[in-house]
């Protein structure tokens, strides 16, 4: 699995804080796997195995955290403007169809690095 130092050197990354980025990684690794269990996967034409991996477990950890401060920002405490107050102690629960696209969303960015499709052999 990719540490820290590969995300911001070769995969470029700058989004990931280095204390968040173990969680995201794992995470990222285990939605790859799952996709890898699910579709026929190979690297891309010109990449090896390991970068593949490697690139997209970063691109989908990416993913992860962007959705991650997108769920943190509504759950926001407290709100004002004027005479309207809005106040939440939790992100809303994610529904189904949310779970589809940010699963589909994930499988996207997997794609820069692998082919994906039923038409692929399976290993």
């Amino acid at each position: 699995m990719p540490d820290y130092t590969y995300y911001t050197e070769k995969y470029l990354g700058e989004d990931i804080p280095e204390a968040a980025f173990p969680q995201f990684a794992r995470r990222a690794a285990e939605e790859l796997a799952r996709m890898q269990n699910i579709y026929p996967m190979a690297p891309c034409k010109g990449i090896e195995p390991d970068t593949a991996y490697a690139m997209a477990v970063c691109s989908i950890a990416d993913a992860m955290y962007e959705f991650a401060q997108e769920d943190e920002a509504r759950g926001l405490a407290k709100v004002s403007v004027g005479s309207v107050s809005e106040t939440y102690t939790a992100p809303p629960q994610l529904c189904a169809a949310t779970l589809a696209l940010r699963a589909g969303h994930y499988r996207h960015e997997a794609g820069y690095y692998y082919e994906i499709g039923r038409w692929l052999p399976h290993a």
